[in-house]
């Protein structure tokens, strides 16, 4: 299982695109938290600070990271979709197969890349 892990974390990690959508789905919802302190200043008339307006007061603050999770799940299934889209057009499926890699392998080896990156998303948003 390791193996298997280490091998498409290997080929996603050479992969400049697929490291630039994992930041972005992984780092990026820490950000919402800094809205808190965000003071925008529009030339003087008024100044905009989120904090104060009450958007991350109890109720509220639930719907508000939860909705900004939700929105940065769509760049993980990206890396999903061209995980398996990068195996094809780069003739890696065959390839993996002639080298020993069986089919049942090659499946498991997605999916327990999906289920970590999904565990690793579930733990930082907790």
């Amino acid at each position: 299982m390791i193996r298997l892990l280490k091998l498409e974390l290997q080929k996603l990690l050479l992969n400049r695109w697929s490291k630039v959508l994992i930041f972005v789905s992984f780092v990026l919802p820490f950000f919402v938290i800094l809205l808190s302190s965000l003071k925008i200043n529009f030339f003087g008339i008024f100044t905009l600070e989120l904090g104060e307006l009450g958007i991350f007061n109890f109720p509220i603050v639930w719907h508000l990271t939860t909705f900004f999770a939700a929105q940065f799940k769509f760049f993980f299934a990206i890396v999903v979709v061209s995980m398996i889209g990068n195996e094809y057009s780069n003739r890696t499926l065959k390839q993996n197969l002639i080298d020993g890699l069986s089919k049942k392998e090659f499946i498991l080896s997605k999916f327990y890349t999906i289920v970590f990156f999904s565990l690793v998303s579930t733990a930082l948003i907790l």
